[in-house]
C-alpha cells in the first residue's frame, strides 16, 4: 500500500508541475480549407496524410463530397497558409478560409 501511495504520489506531481510552474499550453483551433482535387477516397487520405505530417496538425479530416477538409491544429506552430502550401505541393488546389466580413454600419440619419 505505501508504495502505492508514493507511486500515486509521483503522478500527481508530475501531472500538476506544468500547471504550477505557470505554463499553459495554447488551446487548439479548427478550420475548414477549400481543397479541390480529390477525386476519391485515395486523394482524401492523401490530402490529410500532409497535412498530419506538419508540426502542429493534430487532425485532419477530408471530405471529397463536399471539397474540404477541417484541420484542428496548434496557432503557435503552423498556420492555415502553411497548410495550404503543402497541399499544393501535394497537387492540389487549396485555399485559406475567408475571414468573416465585417459587419455593415448602420446608415447614420
Amino acid at each position: 500500500m505505501p508504495r502505492l501511495m508514493t507511486r500515486l504520489a509521483v503522478s500527481l506531481l508530475l501531472f500538476t508541475a506544468p500547471a504550477a510552474a505557470g505554463e499553459t499550453r495554447p488551446a487548439m483551433q479548427e478550420t475548414t480549407l477549400a481543397v479541390s482535387g480529390m477525386f476519391c477516397s485515395s486523394c482524401s487520405a492523401t490530402v490529410e496524410k500532409a497535412l498530419k505530417k506538419l508540426d502542429g496538425v493534430a487532425a485532419a479530416h477530408a471530405d471529397m463530397r463536399t471539397d474540404r477538409v477541417s484541420v484542428r491544429y496548434d496557432a503557435a506552430r503552423v498556420t492555415p497558409l502553411q497548410m495550404v502550401e503543402v497541399l499544393r505541393k501535394a497537387g492540389y488546389q487549396a485555399r485559406c478560409p475567408e475571414p468573416p466580413a465585417p459587419p455593415a454600419r448602420a446608415r447614420e440619419r
